[in-house]
């Protein structure tokens, strides 16, 4: 009889890369090779590094597409000024001489006074620092609790490990 132990996916992936086919008839456990071998494949696959990669892959996934939504509709030339944009706009309130060449063209171009233009980007880039700011914590988060679990036994665990998502 297989003594089953569930173990999540990769242990299926695992005996299907042997050519084992594992499936329940009836809540029984059967397969295409002796028990005894499938037992002790079972017993002896550890399934925690294989799932704990997939979640840190999954979490960085998450983090990434929760990143670019903060940029979303944005072209990427435009986005590349935002630092300029940001650091001129930073000097004018410092110093209310400072040059601010880019600063000024879109202004003109937008009908805006410069100091006007710059409260605007400070403003938006405070926003978009404090979200990413948040989605880095919660991407840290998120692989500190897939560290905290076990690295062997204890499968009980694993559906702790198969709960944790980013931001969640």
């Amino acid at each position: 009889m297989i003594q089953y132990i569930e173990k999540g996916y990769g242990l299926h992936q695992m005996l299907a890369a042997q050519g084992i086919e594992l499936r329940n008839v009836d809540g029984v456990w059967i397969a295409n090779a002796p028990d005894d071998q499938v037992n002790q494949l079972i017993a002896d696959y550890n399934p925690w590094p294989p799932e704990k990669a997939t979640k840190f892959a999954e979490i960085d996934q998450a983090f990434e597409s929760a990143v670019s939504s903060l940029t979303a509709g944005w072209p990427q030339h435009e986005i590349q000024t935002w630092n300029k944009q940001e650091a001129e706009a930073r000097a004018l309130v410092a110093k209310p001489d400072a040059p601010t060449p880019m600063l000024s063209t879109i202004a003109a171009t937008r009908g805006l006074t410069v100091p006007e233009l710059a409260q605007r980007v400070i403003r938006d880039a405070d926003a978009f620092t404090a979200a990413s700011a948040n989605f880095v914590g919660l991407r840290h988060k998120a692989r500190q609790l897939v560290q905290a679990l076990p690295d062997a036994g204890d499968y009980q665990r694993l559906a702790e490990l198969f709960d944790i998502k980013f931001g969640g």
